[in-house]
């Protein structure tokens, strides 16, 4: 509904507000079209593709009662990754890379709180950007994590030049280090002028010097308070003025703390510091600003009068003990900034950092927080009277200087319980949210007096689940009168006012006495270990056919699975096998959306081509390159099984197989050093266009070996493999091109013949270059004949792999013996290993070869040739 601002000028105050009202509500009850329109209508993060918004429409027929059981087969939902070498500020203080973070463990968040990581998440390598931030900041991201920045999440890849991004001051970190103050001044004073370097390098007997340098009465007071504390000896060096030499124990406690044998550029903040609670960091920095700390007087004020504020600094050649200080100063609340200072020393340039505190308001809290006991600089800091300005508060900005690309680099991102955040290089980054948490929150919205049930592989996902559906009707649902009920404390099972409401449990347990209209299986499978376990899937499939059915309500009760596939007989694949599709008279609406669209699968959803990429809720839909981009290094970086599982929803049994991931792996070989003899490539021809036709490229190389080094197999027609043979044959200078004879071997020749000279009148292929012979292989007529002798040239390591085929390793590692056909990768590498070597069609094998590592043999050559000639 529209309404005119001159119209509503003549109405009185009573009709403005109805017709508001009324549009107001028109603009709510259309959030409610599915699922995917609410998230998206209230969630800025929620970004649409069309995918979800797929999903979100069969959801929401689900509601309507149009089924009553869906299935949703997608790839893995990725999180927002990070660099691995990103440090991130752990629960208790520490910091760590976010590659060496465990599940269980505790991070920050950005409301200050530890929280719970309950998934890692390995991205692989994505491209990143390098953000620097005016504080000096600098943390690597990839394109699509979101960072807070006062206009709500940006992703990486969208930030600009002088956007603040939010950092995290004053974090309630729970120490747990038993470190005394006095041990941590004494620290400061050993980073900042102690002497704790090795006495004679060269030796190797371990021996370190034990000294602090200081001029300064207070500092020297200070050293000696601290050390009777700890029950150590200071005493002034009678052979060097200034010098307090420490004794009595403090050697093994400077190598305890990681301070022995460390000089100017490699001296770092300890452990236990970090650990440790606010009062014994400030008196860290304190002892540490005694020694390389300046403050001094800003200059004179207009009027001639001396200034009361002071510059506080710190200056070092060690940019990452400036980068732990500053990390230490922000617990504080203090923010800093550092900066790169030329100079010279000695006729030579010396590179050194500065750390300036940043503002007035924040040298108010360095002199409230850090008792300085250096009598020039407390003097100086004490002069400090003006008042401060601002109010403590729960974030504080640091705006960007520079965005620069930085290429691929490895990445990762955690999943943390409640509010889903943590701080990446101190920066507050976030992570993911799911269709599978909005669902049962529209679901509530609709049907209120219904009863949800969301379960998963193990309780803290459920709960998980449950806390963020609720955190939902928290903070939205008053807009459809969704409230929660008075006393309803518990997470994993709540109720709202109208009478419905939400439990979370585990599959398996937890839902006697509580009834369902509402089931949601949410990753079913916990990792491919759990499905594959027969025992472990033998348990799902019990209890949801006995214990969750029998839950379901009879006036409105419905099923919506959301899983990624791990083994034929996982969940969905038990409920397909026994219900059945829609589509073919069952019961089960099945939504598959394989990473890459594959016609074996029949009609895409979403109406893609064959290889086209699945859209990716961070990456525009109209960026394909990307997207394929995307797909791809998840093809590379994932073994063959999980490829097709995982990323295509298409689980093969690996029992049985002819040939094992393992060996398949191994005889990948991309360094040794061979040269080729003869240059070939084989094809098993396609009956028609949706059929894949084997196209392989190889070698016989000087060890005796074939090596395979391209597959350009796809469902082609007799014009497209023709002509994909011949352009492959032309790029790598192939001397011959082996078909199976055993098939139309006339319209063979005739196809190929007529792409090669087609190509040559375009131009593509030089008139002078001449076509590659045409050879026919006979192979042996029973597909397992055929396939198991190459099987065995592989256990012998006859066959090497110039590279990653994840394709064809697939259709190796999976294929059974007792299948009645076989795919076109496999006749076509047969063809290849046979027109190569025809020894191998002698013999066959009977069981499935055993992985073995490949061992060097035959006679190598020099590096791999180029292919710059035709040979054989």
């Amino acid at each position: 509904m529209t309404v005119a601002v001159d119209e509503l000028e003549h109405l009185d105050d009573a009709e403005v507000y109805r017709q508001l009202e009324a549009a107001r509500r028109a603009m709510s009850a259309d959030l409610l079209r599915d699922p995917v329109t609410l998230a998206r209508g209230l969630d800025r993060r929620f970004r649409m593709r069309p995918h979800l918004k797929l999903i979100g429409e069969a959801l929401a027929a689900v509601g309507r009662g149009e089924y009553d059981r869906l299935l949703i087969l997608t790839p893995p939902q990725v999180g927002k990754p990070v660099y691995a070498g990103s440090m991130i500020l752990m629960g208790d203080g520490s910091r760590k890379r976010i590659d060496e973070i465990e599940v269980g463990e505790e991070v920050i968040t950005h409301t200050s709180r530890p929280r719970r990581v309950s998934a890692v998440h390995r991205q692989g390598a994505l491209p990143t950007v390098r953000i620097t931030t005016h504080g000096g900041r600098e943390t690597v991201a990839a394109l699509d994590h979101p960072f807070l920045t006062p206009e709500g999440w940006v992703n990486a890849g969208d930030l600009v030049v002088g956007q603040s991004l939010a950092t995290v001051p004053r974090p309630a970190t729970r120490a747990t280090s038993e470190l005394l103050p006095e041990e941590a001044r004494l620290m400061g004073y050993f980073v900042g002028d102690g002497s704790v370097s090795y006495i004679n390098p060269g030796r190797g007997d371990g021996q370190f010097s034990s000294a602090i340098t200081t001029f300064d009465a207070g500092v020297r007071a200070e050293i000696q308070r601290c050390c009777e504390a700890l029950g150590f000896q200071a005493a002034d060096s009678s052979a060097k003025r200034g010098r307090v030499n420490v004794s009595g124990g403090s050697r093994p406690w400077l190598l305890k703390h990681g301070l022995a044998g460390k000089n100017s550029w490699t001296k770092r903040v300890p452990e236990a510091v970090f650990t440790s609670t606010p009062e014994v960091i400030a008196e860290f920095i304190a002892g540490y600003w005694d020694c390389d700390g300046v403050v001094t007087s800003r200059g004179k004020a207009r009027d001639g009068s001396a200034r009361q504020d002071v510059a506080v600094e710190l200056y070092s050649v060690a940019l990452n003990l400036m980068k732990d200080v500053q990390h230490l100063l922000l617990r504080l609340g203090i923010r800093s900034m550092i900066r790169l200072k030329k100079g010279a020393y000695k006729d030579a340039e010396h590179i050194s950092y500065r750390l300036a505190v940043i503002a007035r308001d924040d040298v108010a809290k360095f002199r409230k927080l850090v008792r300085l006991a250096h009598q020039k600089r407390a003097a100086a800091l004490a002069g400090h009277t003006l008042p401060r300005t601002d109010f403590d508060a729960q974030l504080a900005a640091d705006s960007i200087v520079s965005i620069e690309p930085n290429g691929e680099q490895e990445c990762r991102c955690l999943t943390v319980e409640d509010d889903h955040t943590f701080t990446s290089d101190d920066l507050v980054v976030h992570n993911s949210t799911t269709v599978a948490e909005w669902f049962p929150f529209w679901w509530l919205c609709m049907y209120p007096m219904d009863k949800v049930a969301v379960t998963s592989y193990g309780d803290d996902l459920a709960l998980r689940r449950g806390k963020r559906i609720r955190g939902y009707v928290e903070e939205y649902g008053d807009e459809w009168d969704l409230r929660m009920k008075a006393g309803s404390g518990a997470m994993q099972d709540w109720e709202v006012t109208a009478g419905g409401g939400c439990r979370s449990v585990s599959v398996g347990k937890g839902l006697t006495g509580f009834d369902v209209n509402l089931l949601i299986i949410d990753d079913p499978h916990k990792d491919r270990a759990d499905a594959e376990s027969e025992a472990a899937r033998r348990a799902l499939h019990d209890w949801y056919s006995s214990a969750a059915l029998s839950r379901l309500q009879p006036d409105r009760g419905a099923v919506v699975a959301i899983q990624t596939r791990w083994h034929p007989d996982d969940f969905a694949g038990r409920r397909i096998q026994e219900e059945g599709r829609l589509e073919d008279g069952g019961r089960w609406k099945v939504i598959h959306l394989p990473a890459v669209a594959d016609p074996k699968f029949g009609p895409d959803p979403l109406g893609r081509e064959p290889g086209e990429p699945l859209p990716h809720p961070k990456i525009p839909t109209r960026a394909v390159a990307r997207l394929k981009a995307w797909w791809a290094q998840k093809k590379a970086t994932s073994i063959v099984r999980d490829w097709h599982a995982l990323y295509q929803g298409d689980p093969q049994p690996g029992e049985g197989a002819l040939v094992s991931e393992e060996l398949l792996r191994l005889l990948r070989d991309t360094t040794t050093p061979v040269e080729p003899q003869k240059i070939a490539v084989s094809i098993d021809p396609s009956g028609g266009g949706r059929d894949v036709a084997g196209v392989i490229g190889g070698f016989l190389g000087d060890d005796g070996r074939v090596w395979v080094t391209d597959d350009v197999s796809a469902p082609m027609s007799s014009a497209d493999w023709s002509t994909a043979a011949c352009r492959l044959a032309h790029r790598t200078n192939a001397s011959i091109i082996y078909v199976e004879w055993n098939f139309g071997r006339d319209m063979c020749v005739l196809a190929i013949q007529t792409s090669w000279e087609a190509l040559q009148r375009s131009g593509e292929i030089p008139q002078n270059v001449l076509m590659p012979a045409i050879a026919p292989v006979r192979a042996k007529q029973g597909k397992l004949l055929r396939a198991e002798p190459i099987a065995q040239q592989m256990v012998q390591d006859k066959v090497r792999f110039r590279g990653v085929f994840t394709d064809l390793e697939r259709e190796w590692a999976t294929w059974q013996p007792t299948d009645p056909d076989s795919p076109g990768r496999i006749d076509a590498s047969c063809i290849l290993v046979y027109g190569l070597i025809p020894d191998a069609n002698q013999g066959a094998i009977v069981h499935a070869p055993l992985p073995q590592a490949p061992q060097p043999g035959g006679r190598p050559g020099g590096a791999a040739s180029a292919y710059g000639r035709r040979i054989g």
